[in-house]
C-alpha cells in the first residue's frame, strides 16, 4: 500500500506529536529504534532520517550485509541509497514514490 505524503505525516503526528525531532523510526535490517533527533546528535544530515540506520554515523557498528548474524537493536551501516532498498513504507511525494523506514510501534503488553 502506498501512502500519500499527507497520510504519512498525519500518522507521524498522531504517534509522536508535531515536533519532528521526536519521531521514531525502525531500521529494517537491525531493528534499531531511532529517534529523529539522534541523527542530528550523530552529525547526520536531515535527509538521512528514515533512510539510513543511525549506525552509519556512529563508531563500532555492525555491517548490514557482511555480518553473518545481525544483532537486533545494535545499529548497523544500512542505507537505502545503496544497491538494495529494504525500506518497508512507500510514500507518494508529488508523484514520486519514496521508500522509508517504518515508524516505531510500541509493543503493548497484555
Amino acid at each position: 500500500m502506498i501512502l500519500t505524503k499527507e497520510e504519512w505525516l498525519a500518522e507521524a503526528k498522531e504517534r509522536f506529536g508535531s515536533n519532528t525531532l521526536f519521531w521514531k523510526f525502525v531500521c529494517p535490517i537491525c531493528e534499531t529504534v531511532i529517534e529523529a533527533r539522534d541523527y542530528k546528535k550523530a552529525g547526520a544530515l536531515e535527509s538521512a532520517v528514515g533512510f539510513n540506520c543511525i549506525g552509519r554515523y556512529l563508531k563500532d557498528t555492525q555491517k548490514a550485509f557482511i555480518n553473518t548474524k545481525i544483532i537486533k537493536g545494535k545499529p548497523c551501516n544500512y542505507t537505502s541509497g545503496g544497491l538494495f532498498n529494504f525500506n518497508p513504507v512507500e510514500v507518494n511525494c508529488d508523484g514520486i514514490i519514496v521508500k522509508v523506514f517504518d515508524f516505531y510501534k510500541a509493543k503493548i503488553d497484555g
